[in-house]
Formats: structure tokens, C-alpha cells, sequence
């Protein structure tokens, strides 16, 4: 049954500073938390317990460079590392703007595999790339919400547990992933009666 009540949570101001880059959401935050603590804190509730249940672009290079095997490597290779800087600079940011920028370079190697599929220089199903645009519009959305910390900005305290900008932008980012998934079906579809020229 102890799993079931978690601590005393807190108010902004005595959260832990880590815990502080939403100034709109003012209560419902864990403490400090051990290893076991964090485990615990999957069954009670708390401001981040709707986060916790709502959580690539690897399948997309492959598809679009898949008569290119040296140039495919070689840009997984490179999103791989960025993906690591990103990840780096997000985790280190000390704003929200820093930590989507942190991002920004994804947008622009996607956009570059974007034009070479709609060009015709990479490969891919012609119903795929709506799909991936639609996936990456998504992902950009939750994070401009969660940016400009809405709809909790309006209203203080009233989103504190559900509904605020961070819990939006995990929907969205759900959805997002819901649409690389219908467009990589729609790759693999077309893959099955596709062959690379001189093969």
C-alpha cells in the first residue's frame, strides 16, 4: 500500500530547481527523489504523472537513401551523433527556447530528406511524404506550446495537473509518432515491388 501515497509534494517555489522552468504550473511537484522514489511515483498522483504515460527519424533515411547504401550510412551515422548533441544541449539548456533550438538542426536534415524525396532524388512512397510532413508539424506545434506555456500562461494553477503545455506537447508528440508509423507502412508498401535502378 505504500506505493500507493506518495510524499508531501510542493509549491513552485520550493520545488527542486531543476523542476522550475514552468512558472505557471504552481503545485503538485515530487521532491527530491531517490531511485526507488521515482519508481513509486508511477502510481500516485502528482503534476507529471500524465507525462510519465503519454511517451525518429532513422526509418526515413533508410527509405529515402536506400539506393544510396554509402550515403545512407553515413547520415545515420551523422543524425545518430546530432541526435546525442541535441539531446546534450536540451538537457543543459536554461530555456525553453534554448531547449527547442537544441533541436533545430533535425528540422533542417529532415527538410533536406524531405526535398530529395519530393524531388524525386530519394526514394519513397509518394503518400509518405504527407505523412511525415504531417508527423513533423505535430512535433513542432507541442513544442511551441510547451514554449509558450499554454494554456496554463492564462490561468496559474487551474493546469497544474492535467491539461498543461508539457502534457499538450507528449500528445502531440504521440500523434506525431502515430504518423511516422502510417507512413512507414506506406514505405514498406511500396518497397515490396520497388528495386533500386541496375539492380
Amino acid at each position: 500500500m505504500d506505493y500507493f501515497t506518495g510524499p508531501k509534494l510542493l509549491d513552485f517555489k520550493n520545488s527542486p530547481p531543476h523542476l522550475q522552468f514552468n512558472k505557471y504550473v504552481l503545485t503538485g511537484y515530487r521532491p527530491i527523489s531517490t531511485y526507488r522514489d521515482c519508481l513509486r511515483s508511477l502510481f500516485y498522483l502528482h503534476n507529471e504523472f500524465g507525462n510519465i504515460y503519454t511517451h525518429s527519424a532513422l526509418p526515413i533515411i533508410h527509405i529515402t537513401l536506400l539506393c544510396y547504401p554509402s550515403s545512407r550510412r553515413v547520415a545515420m551515422l551523422a543524425y545518430l551523433l546530432l541526435s546525442g548533441c541535441g539531446v546534450h544541449c536540451a538537457v543543459t539548456a536554461q530555456s525553453n527556447v534554448h531547449r527547442l533550438q537544441s533541436f533545430a538542426w533535425q528540422v533542417m536534415f529532415r527538410f533536406i530528406l524531405f526535398i530529395l524525396h519530393l524531388t524525386g532524388a530519394g526514394r519513397g512512397s509518394p503518400a509518405s511524404l504527407r505523412l511525415y510532413l504531417t508527423m513533423d508539424t505535430l512535433a513542432l506545434l507541442g513544442g511551441l506550446v510547451n514554449i509558450f506555456r499554454l494554456p496554463e500562461r492564462f490561468s496559474p494553477g487551474r493546469f497544474d495537473y492535467w491539461f498543461n503545455s508539457h502534457q499538450i506537447m507528449h500528445i502531440m508528440v504521440i500523434l506525431s509518432i502515430m504518423y511516422l508509423h502510417w507512413g512507414m507502412l506506406e514505405d514498406l508498401t511500396w518497397l515490396k515491388g520497388y528495386h533500386c535502378p541496375g539492380e
